[in-house]
């Protein structure tokens, strides 16, 4: 049987060239059926003067086509695979018997007749035989028939025949007959071709395709979490602005200390926290928006419906509270709290995604300087902080800018001898347009800009020619940026620096902060010990106002440490703080390490740090920072000591 049909007719390995024979064969029916009928009806009024009504072979013919059409156009379903096998198989089977019946009349007819209802049985006979046959085309199996059971009889009869005009018309059907066996085979191969060459066309669209929507899901997905990326929400953000403006809402929402969980745990349980924090927003939040994780530990949500800020207030509340519950990673608890800033849709023509999440960070900023609940909605008086931010920006990168900076120092004085030890160098810019603006302002905006490294060297070589002109004895105490501290080789680049003005080591003492060792530990740790080796004095500032200061004093060893202006002013208005502060200071006379006392701002603070025994001080009472043509003059003072001795008694 599949020598019969073929190859690939009914094979699941081509479905395509199935499918292609069948809807061909279907548009074909018709034809065949009504070019048999009007054939074999001539035939028979050649033959007999006349077409009766009643059982003969174009009645037959007639018949069995009504069936075979109805069958093949009845339903209206798309047939399935397995039903166009059926009714090809079917079809070569019913050209089969149809072309027997055809075949048995013509040789009766060709028996019977004179000569010249001969002549018309070849005619119409061999019309019928070679029509059928290219109308079946599609179906080589079923073409073949009309050829080798009428033509092929006939042509036999007529060869056989004393009379050489059913000789000739035997051979000329005999030609066609084979003319159109190969016409017929062609036509198979280059139809057959075709269809594989378009299935595997469709073949390669789909693949192509599929690696379409595969390079799209990655281009837009967060590796980690399973969530949307940033991509995915602008796009999201430029479709709701374009389709529903005024009517949504963008919630920018960062996990508050993940920071030192991520560095004291590693980041597999980092990740793990990052995860969980990531489900527990998107089972909150459901299909009622959309949850992106924009980075680090920051996550975006977009809420649509929501026209007013208490409705996004409210929303985003639940939100929050659905992270607020401790997550249990390798069975130990890690607490999660989270800050939230919003950002509404205004409708208006200029609105824009990264206008929107502009607006949420804003907000975040102040949902994390202590908002109601840590939740915050931008409202327009957010507007003046981010224009002076971009006044700044671009302020920083003007050619203009290093010409702006100076440097002035503050004294830090023994508390012992009332002497200057050191002149801790701070940084002031004035902007003739932005006016003073303070380190707290455009440190942070430098170090975002990348500008950070050019800032501290340009600010250290101002500072380092300054000391030069100080006594020997006084120091000179420079904060180092958390960029700066984490950089690979920064402490043998400060050094090399020293070198070059001239300044000693040993006269310079480096602070550091808590918050700049946590950016990168492990390279803040390399560089500080290269820079102590080198005989720099390293210092830790603002002990007592993070989390986990006592830690880095035992993986760390620091000749000094100052307390924050806030653990030493509270010490002065409750007796809490002042236990604290003595407690700290013990701390620090136990490891070892001297103590300085940040705002010392009056004679009352003076004297109480002194009496809970701290090494040294400074503040506005003691001395405000100064230019350094100042300081020179004040340090050529012989009595200050007997100054500063004056005023604490």
């Amino acid at each position: 049987m599949r020598r019969i049909f073929g190859p690939d007719f009914g094979s699941p390995a081509a479905p395509a060239v199935t499918e292609e024979n069948y809807w061909s064969v279907r548009r074909q029916t018709p034809f065949v059926y009504l070019l048999g009928f009007v054939n074999l009806s001539a035939l028979e009024i050649a033959v007999t003067g006349k077409l009766s009504i009643g059982l003969n072979l174009p009645t037959v013919v007639l018949i069995g086509g009504i069936i075979r059409l109805l069958q093949w156009y009845g339903g209206g379903k798309e047939p399935s695979h397995d039903t166009m096998v059926r009714r090809l198989r079917q079809t070569v089977w019913f050209a089969g018997a149809i072309c027997a019946l055809v075949s048995a009349r013509c040789l009766y007819l060709l028996q019977t007749g004179d000569a010249e209802s001969q002549m018309a049985v070849m005619l119409f006979g061999g019309l019928t035989g070679i029509g059928v046959a290219y109308g079946l085309t599609a179906l080589p199996a079923a073409g073949l028939l009309p050829l080798l059971l009428i033509v092929a009889p006939m042509s036999v009869v007529g060869v056989l025949s004393d009379d050489r005009r059913f000789q000739g018309a035997a051979f000329g059907l005999v030609t066609v007959a084979l003319v159109t066996m190969r016409l017929l085979s062609a036509h198979n191969r280059h139809f057959r071709t075709l269809i594989r060459s378009r299935s595997l066309i469709a073949r390669e669209q789909e693949l192509v395709e599929h690696a379409r929507r595969e390079a799209v899901i990655a281009a837009t997905t967060d590796f980690l979490t399973g969530l949307p990326n940033r991509r995915a929400l602008v796009a999201a953000l430029d479709a709701a602005i374009a389709e529903a403006p005024g009517t949504f809402a963008l919630a920018i929402v960062d996990l508050d200390r993940f920071k030192p969980v991520n560095d004291t745990f590693g980041h597999a349980v980092g990740d793990e926290l990052l995860k969980e924090a990531a489900k527990r927003l998107a089972d909150a939040v459901g299909n009622k928006g959309l949850v992106a994780r924009l980075g680090g530990d920051e996550f975006g949500v977009l809420l649509p419906n929501v026209r007013s800020a208490d409705e996004a207030y409210r929303l985003a509340a639940g939100v929050q509270r659905s992270l607020t519950r401790p997550a249990l990673l390798n069975g130990r608890e890690f607490p999660i709290s989270a800050s939230c800033g919003i950002g509404l849709s205004r409708g208006a023509s200029d609105q824009s995604p990264s206008r929107l999440m502009a607006d949420a960070d804003l907000a975040l900023y102040e949902a994390k300087e202590g908002a109601n609940e840590r939740i915050a909605v931008f409202e327009q008086s957010m507007e003046g902080p981010r224009r002076r931010r971009a006044q700044i920006e671009r302020a920083l990168q003007l050619r203009a800018f290093p010409e702006q900076l100076a440097v002035v120092f503050q004294p830090i004085f023994d508390l012992k001898t009332g002497r200057i030890i050191a002149n801790e160098a701070l940084a002031r810019w004035f902007d003739p347009e932005l006016g003073h603006v303070s380190p707290s302002e455009f440190v942070p905006i430098a170090e975002q800009l990348n500008l950070i490294e050019q800032v501290d060297e340009h600010l250290m070589r101002m500072a380092f020619d300054a000391a030069l002109r100080w006594p020997a004895k006084v120091k000179l105490s420079f904060n180092v940026s958390a960029i700066q501290l984490c950089s690979s080789g920064s402490g043998t680049a400060m050094l090399a620096a020293l070198r070059r003005a001239g300044l000693p080591a040993r006269r310079v003492q480096v602070e550091v902060t808590e918050t700049a060792l946590l950016a990168d530990f492990e390279s803040a740790r390399a560089n500080l010990t290269v820079l102590r080796k080198a005989g720099v004095t390293i210092v830790l500032d603002d002990f007592g106002a993070g989390y986990a200061s006592i830690g880095y004093l035992s993986q760390l060893r620091f000749d000094q440490i100052k307390l924050d202006g806030g653990l030493v002013t509270a010490a002065q208005h409750s007796a809490d703080g002042k236990r604290l502060l003595r407690a700290v200071v013990g701390l620090c006379e136990v490891l070892g390490v001297s103590t300085v006392a940040e705002h010392v701002e009056s004679e009352e603070l003076l004297a109480l740090v002194t009496g809970l025994g701290c090494t040294a001080a400074q503040g506005f009472w003691l001395e405000r920072p100064m230019r350094a043509s100042e300081l020179e003059s004040r340090l050529k003072v012989v009595a200050m000591g007997n100054n500063l001795a004056q005023r604490a008694a």
